[in-house]
């Protein structure tokens, strides 16, 4: 292994990264050289969990619209797993989809606020589907709008079928 390969950024974390320069776009969000950056208020955080916790638990309900709209209704809401990014709310197939996992056990939640307006959170996941229980970690990238918190990023990288969940 070469000194340069011993630190490369895993390809799912460069699309994270990308994605989150979207989303402060896409929130209308600046900077301006030379102003003091603003720290994240604490209410950024509170309103991202609340949001969080009604996007699980639109599924655990299975209650299509709720789930829908806690996300970014834009060409930039960005999803990524392992078949790789996706960007798009119109052609994201969650919106026909009539499946709901049979159970999903959403452990570990945690937000952390990356600036005013942003905040980054994640949680490790069991789900039970047609049989077939599998574990992974999904994140979300919450942005402030002026129409209230959305969903702007959501992955899922899910371990290989049979492994026992490894998530902290």
């Amino acid at each position: 292994m070469s000194p340069r390969s011993a630190h490369a950024v895993p390809t799912g974390h460069i699309v994270f990264l990308l994605a989150l320069g979207g989303a402060a776009a896409c929130a209308g969000l600046t900077s301006t050289a030379g102003q003091a950056a603003t720290a994240p208020t604490p209410a950024d955080t509170i309103e991202a969990r609340r949001l969080f916790e009604e996007n699980i638990d639109a599924i655990h309900k299975r209650d299509r619209a709720r789930y829908l709209a806690t996300y970014l209704h834009s060409v930039s809401l960005a999803r990524n797993g392992p078949a790789g990014l996706e960007l798009g709310y119109e052609n994201w197939s969650a919106r026909r989809d009539s499946t709901w996992p049979d159970t999903l056990i959403a452990t570990n939640l945690r937000v952390l606020p990356i600036s005013p307006g942003i905040v980054y959170g994640t949680y490790c996941y069991t789900v039970t589907q047609r049989d077939t229980t599998t574990s992974g970690v999904s994140e979300r990238l919450f942005v402030k709008t002026p129409e209230g918190w959305r969903i702007a990023v959501t992955t899922a990288f899910g371990l290989p079928v049979g492994r026992p969940a490894q998530c902290k």
